[in-house]
This record gives structure tokens, sequence and C-alpha cells, in this order.
């Protein structure tokens, strides 16, 4: 199945339109924030893990994608990643998860994008014990200017 995740940034209106077809969510964190956010569905705060969001691409071809609308300002930050990091398994064979990334990015509030993507990198390849070879690991990071 394919997955995917669209993120289109909007200047003259400041917002970022996500649309998900079972892809993990998109995260944010505002520039005055420590946190980041899931980008997630209205109505959808009270689930734990978010994921997934509308179904597969090609699965159904009838199939219509929500679109989520956020407000962005210079120094707000996004964060898109593959299912390849929550669904790396460790020697035991738990999965990294949502709660692990979120924590990693948590951890690294203050930092430039590139040690923020180096940060992850480095707490995957400490839970996984090695390089994760299950599948593609594929992140960005980026920041409103």
């Amino acid at each position: 199945m394919t997955t995917a995740a669209v993120v289109a940034y909007y200047r003259e209106e400041s917002e970022a339109k996500i649309s998900y077809a079972g892809h993990p969510p998109i995260l944010y964190q505002r520039a005055e924030d420590r946190v980041w956010s899931y980008a997630r569905p209205p109505g959808r705060k009270g689930q734990n893990d978010g994921f997934p969001l509308n179904i597969p691409l090609a699965v159904d071809l009838n199939t219509l994608y929500s679109q989520i609308t956020i407000s962005m300002k210079p120094g707000d930050r996004l964060f898109a990643y593959t299912d390849g990091i929550i669904d790396a398994p460790n020697p035991e064979g738990e999965s990294f998860g949502l709660v692990r990334l979120k924590d990693a990015l948590d951890a690294n509030t203050g930092a430039s994008l590139s040690d923020l993507k180096s940060a992850v990198l480095r707490t995957l390849d400490e839970f996984t014990e090695k390089e994760p070879t299950h599948d593609d690991v594929t992140l960005i990071a980026m920041e409103i200017r």
C-alpha cells in the first residue's frame, strides 16, 4: 500500500494545508511553544495516536480526503516522516512509535533543523540498537521564515 501526507504552505495566507492518505500525522511546533503537536483533523484530539488518517492511496478510487488548515507564523516548524521511523522495532520487537518520536522532538525543541533531525535519528538508532533495515527511514523538518 502507498500512503501519503501532502503539505502545502501558502505564504500569502500564512497557512499550511495538510491532507493524509493513511499516513502517520505530521507534527508541528509553534515558535513560542516547547512541545510538538500532532496535525489532526478536528474531533480526533482525544485519540492517542492519530494514525491512520483517511485510507491509503488507490484502495478506493472514490475516496475523498480531508484537509487540515494550520495557521503558521515565522519560527513555526513542521516535521514529516515515513512510517519506517515509527514502525522500527527494537530487539524485543517493540515499535519505536509516535510517543518516542514526539518525545525526541520535544527534547530538542531549541535545536537547529539539522540537529533536530540528527537527534531523532540518533534516538531511533539507540532504540533499535542498530540502523533500521526493515523499511525506509525518511524525515523532513521545515521552518517558516
